[in-house]
């Protein structure tokens, strides 16, 4: 009886081991190389995906019942990232960092960064009020 719960044991183990295996993916992906280009500052309103691609905040905060622009921001950038937008050239730029933006959340801003242009993406070196 012993020898028979000690091979079902190690049938299971097997079956486990073997199931995680397959399910783990071949490789991770690599992450994007940082561009080295210049540093370059950029000015515009720390937003969300989302209300930049709009240029207004009024749609989602009916919506949503959200009170202030700021808070729109948070809520939306949990799922459609923190970007930078130019209100005068209407110009989204992606934000690498997504920490640094939340306690600028709707404020004009001066973004310091290196710029990737294929993927419109800015790797932030430092985030101040404009």
């Amino acid at each position: 009886m012993k020898t028979f719960v000690s091979g079902v044991l190690a049938i299971a183990a097997l079956s486990i081991s073997s199931f995680a295996w397959q399910a783990a993916p071949a490789s991770r992906p690599q992450a994007a190389a940082k561009p080295t280009g210049p540093v370059q500052t950029f000015t515009g309103i720390i937003s969300d995906g989302q209300c930049a691609t709009k240029g207004s905040h009024d749609e989602i905060k009916k919506k949503a019942s959200v009170n202030t622009d700021a808070n729109c921001v948070k809520g939306c950038a949990r799922r459609y990232w923190f970007v930078l937008y130019n209100p005068a050239t209407k110009k989204i730029y992606k934000l690498s960092d997504q920490e640094l933006p939340h306690d600028f959340a709707a404020k004009k801003v001066k973004v310091k960064g290196t710029l990737d242009k294929a993927t419109q993406t800015i790797y932030v070196k430092s985030i101040e009020p404009a």
